[in-house]
């Protein structure tokens, strides 16, 4: 009897950007523009210019070789749920100085919650300075610092493009400082930010003023 053979191919040896990307209809959807093989994430981009992209896990992929990848889903899938990167959450453990905010996502590869980021707080406290600027890791830029408190951790900014309102930031969101550029990194993207809760704000806040 004559027994086909399974060949099995590591996605992660063939994903490259520009790689031309299809939904399960055959409709082309974009091209590949960014992939983290460590967390099992693609990013799609529609055309060159365009400023949305699909954040898809590599288990959607059902097809691959070096100029094109298929998947499971169709063009509204892809619209529908994942136009928005992976969830991220935060939390802070420990207390003094090694209390370290720790940021974990789905795994791309099983969906299992995996760490993506681990901070101390105390390294970024002194780096934090009024007037700089926030950006989510999606690059979405929320607007300036008005107030900060290096005891809780909590910035204001002001009012910018993202909000009508002000907007509150916990420290252990923050990715990066570039105190040259008078820039801050968020770990969080825009619609984890939109998930923040005020409660979850003020749990944060004494967790990292060394109260709760």
């Amino acid at each position: 009897m004559n027994t086909a053979a399974v060949i099995t191919v590591d996605v992660r040896q063939l994903l490259a950007p520009l790689q031309k990307v299809f939904d399960s209809d055959n409709t082309k959807v974009g091209a590949v523009t960014d992939c983290d093989l460590i967390t099992g994430w693609v990013t799609i981009t529609p055309t060159l210019v365009a400023t949305k992209h699909y954040h898809v896990p590599v288990t959607l992929i059902t097809h691959i070789d070096p100029h094109e990848l298929f998947l499971s889903a169709t063009e509204e899938d892809l619209k529908r749920d994942y136009a928005t990167p992976p969830a991220r959450t935060t939390l802070v453990v420990g207390e003094g100085p090694g209390q370290t905010a720790v940021t974990r996502q789905p795994s791309g590869y099983s969906g299992d919650a995996v760490v993506v980021r681990q901070a101390r707080i105390d390294e970024l406290r002194t780096e934090i300075r009024t007037h700089f600027r926030v950006f989510t890791f999606d690059g979405l830029n929320l607007g300036k610092v008005r107030e900060y408190d290096p005891t809780t951790g909590l910035m204001m900014l002001g009012k910018g493009p993202f909000s009508k309102h002000e907007i509150a930031v916990p420290i252990s969101v923050v990715e990066s400082v570039d105190t040259l550029l008078g820039d801050i990194t968020l770990v969080a993207s825009q619609a984890d930010m939109e998930r923040m809760t005020p409660v979850l704000l003020v749990q944060t806040a004494v967790k990292v003023a060394g109260k709760g």
